[in-house]
This record gives C-alpha cells, structure tokens and sequence, in this order.
C-alpha cells in the first residue's frame, strides 16, 4: 500500500509541477513529498524529477512512469470509491411489524 501512496504522491506533484502547491492541494508538507518521491526514486533506480528552486520537472523516465501511475492511481480511486457507494446502498432484508389487530378484509359493497 505504501507504494500506491507513493505513487499517488508523485502523481499530485508531477501534475502541480511543485513540491509547494501539491502540498498546498494535498495537505501533505513538501518535505514529506520530497522524502516520499526520493524514496520512490531510490527503489526504482531512476530520477524521476528535474528539481530547481523555481520548478519541478519530468525526466524521460518520469514522464513514462507518471503515465502508467496516473492511471493507477485514478483506477484505484474509483475502485474506492465504488466500494464506499455500495456500502452506502441499503442492502439485506427488511422486515416491518404490524399490530395484530389490523383488518386487511375490508367489505366491499357493490
């Protein structure tokens, strides 16, 4: 599960183009982004991310990888939240109680 947060986070910051403004969007601190993204980086073995002081940028492999992940992670999203819609669904069986003195044979004049 870590990884696909992970992923998820590199995702918010490769569309922010900022380790501030996807804090900013997510909630997360950038220094947690930036440790979280190193990390990632670090497992697979490639620069994900040009860094300067002003921007962030994709690498060759930072592109490619962030497409497969934005699907994933959007796929994973909507799986989520499908599963949160049929929790919310009424479901079983449903049972309603009556006084025993109800007449349901009403007479019928014609």
């Amino acid at each position: 599960m870590e990884l696909l947060n992970d992923m998820a986070l590199f995702v918010d910051v490769a569309q922010a183009r900022s380790f501030r403004r996807a804090a900013d969007a997510t909630g997360v601190p950038s220094s947690t982004l930036s440790r979280r993204i190193s990390a990632l980086e670090k497992a697979i073995g490639l620069r994900l991310l040009h860094r300067t002081t002003r921007k962030v940028e994709l690498t060759e492999a930072g592109q490619l990888y962030y497409e497969r992940c934005r699907r994933i992670v959007e796929e994973a999203r909507l799986a989520h939240e499908q599963l949160g819609e049929m929790q919310a669904q009424p479901s079983g069986t449903l049972r309603a109680s009556l006084p025993v003195d109800v007449d349901f044979h009403a007479e019928v004049t014609h």
